[in-house]
């Protein structure tokens, strides 16, 4: 069986096990304690991201995310755990604080989050030819975060300038009729683990279409590209009334 990536619009893991491991370190071995606020900010858009994947988001989310703290699991309502365990947990903007359950973001996922995979998978070629270009040629390889100068090809992430990931993939999405209408192929097995794509080809050529007229890619460290401003999907429309 191959194995299941986990991609988000920053971070990826080759596994699913690989990202419990990732989010298993920001809460028990970054030196928060029971009531800390998850601060580093590259934590926060780590859980961010994967809280978009979570198959109950919009009751997880409510009216937006404040923050993230550590909380006692034994708080949540209906589980039943050792007084001493722990979590990860949503302080809302509405002051209702609620469990996060990575585990089940990571496991579970839902029609967006997968959608997004596969629509990651499509593009991730032209993503990598991107990067590859851009230290190929002889100019100085610069951030389009921070104008500094990126030395090493492994520190140089893909990033979506204007419109971001969200925002691209969501008016793809609303364009196609809702992410319900994104069906996914599952992963192809082998040695190698390789993403989903999506089911309808016709609609992957639509997507590529889509991509190369609106994608507006640049190049950022890992530790910038995580840091970057949280905005909505909602805030980019294309240009023009057939896209």
């Amino acid at each position: 069986m191959a194995s299941i990536p986990v991609l988000l619009e920053t971070f990826s893991w080759p596994t699913r096990s690989a990202a419990e491991a990732a989010f298993r370190r920001i809460l028990r071995d970054s030196g928060y304690s029971v009531g800390d606020v998850i601060s580093d900010p590259v934590h926060h858009r780590m859980l961010i991201e994967l809280l978009e994947r979570h198959p109950d988001q919009a009751e997880k989310t409510g009216p937006g995310v404040k923050e993230f703290f550590v909380g006692r699991t034994r708080d949540a309502n209906g589980v039943f755990v050792g007084a001493n365990a722990i979590g990860i947990w949503i302080r809302r903007v509405d002051g209702q604080e609620v469990d996060f359950s990575y585990l089940s973001a990571i496991r579970q996922n839902s029609l967006m989050s997968d959608a997004k995979e596969a629509l990651r998978t499509e593009v991730d070629e032209r993503r990598q030819e991107y990067r590859e270009a851009r230290f190929a040629s002889r100019e100085e390889v610069q951030s389009d975060l921070s104008g500094e100068r990126i030395e090493n090809f492994r520190d140089a992430q893909v990033i979506y300038v204007s419109p971001t990931w969200g925002q691209l993939t969501y008016r793809f999405a609303e364009s196609e009729g809702g992410w319900g209408e994104l069906a996914v192929a599952p992963a192809s097995s082998g040695i190698a683990a390789v993403g989903s794509r999506l089911a309808d080809r016709s609609q992957a050529g639509r997507w590529l279409i889509f991509h190369a007229r609106h994608a507006n890619l640049g190049l950022a460290t890992a530790s910038e590209a995580s840091r970057r401003r949280q905005t909505s999907d909602l805030d980019w429309m294309p240009l023009g009334t057939n896209d």
